[in-house]
């Protein structure tokens, strides 16, 4: 009975290789139909189909399934030294797509945390330099929710400006249509360049910080 049972959980590891290459949705179905077999696995077999199955899903766009169960084997790769997972450096491919899941699921701080170490790793990396940049940018500063805020209290006031020019200044005051039509627009300009140039500085910012990082 062992002796079936070993090569029942070898021909499981067999069967998932043969697919490799298969679609991400293929290779998820797979795994979670036998992953009580999968898990009798000897370490480093049970970690290379982990992993495979890990990839299949940051392809799906599973972040949440993900993030429940990569800890471990970033662990694994830790306390075994594997260092290598078809060729790449496993530590980093695990720890980066970790990464991007908890920005899918806008855990922004514990995001950039991680892209910030992969950074520290491979200042040359332009992946995740992008990775830590489209992070930080979600990380709104208060100087930008307060643009926002002020934006739209200038489009409100220009929504009631045009409102009592249809109403009361064309009927009754068109003396001063002119004044109300230039105030309406320069409000109106004003929302937009509030939002536009908060937005702005906010990039920049946030360049200027990732390109000090990656040079360090």
């Amino acid at each position: 009975m062992a002796k079936l049972s070993s090569r029942l959980v070898s021909d499981i590891y067999n069967e998932f290789k043969d697919l490799s290459g298969a679609e991400p949705r293929e290779l998820a179905r797979f795994y979670e139909s036998n992953q009580a077999t999968i898990q009798h696995l000897e370490t480093d077999k049970f970690f290379d189909l982990q992993v495979s199955y890990l990839i299949a899903l940051f392809e799906l766009g599973s972040h949440q399934k993900l993030l429940e169960i990569i800890d471990e084997p970033i662990e694994v790769s830790i306390i075994h030294n594997i260092k290598e997972h078809n060729g790449k450096d496993v530590f980093r491919k695990l720890l980066f797509i970790k990464g991007d899941a908890l920005y899918h699921t806008m855990r922004f701080d514990e995001s950039k945390y991680i892209f910030l170490e992969l950074l520290k790793m491979d200042n040359k990396n332009v992946f995740y330099k992008e990775a830590l940049a489209k992070t930080m940018r979600k990380m709104v500063p208060q100087f930008v929710k307060n643009s926002r805020a002020l934006c739209i209290l200038f489009f409100i006031l220009s929504a009631v400006i045009i409102a009592l020019e249809m109403l009361a200044v064309q009927h009754f005051f068109s003396d001063y249509a002119g004044i109300v039509e230039i105030t309406r627009n320069v409000l109106f300009a004003l929302g937009w360049i509030t939002l536009l140039g908060s937005e702005l500085v906010h990039f920049f910012k946030v360049k200027q910080e990732v390109d000090k990082i990656a040079v360090k």
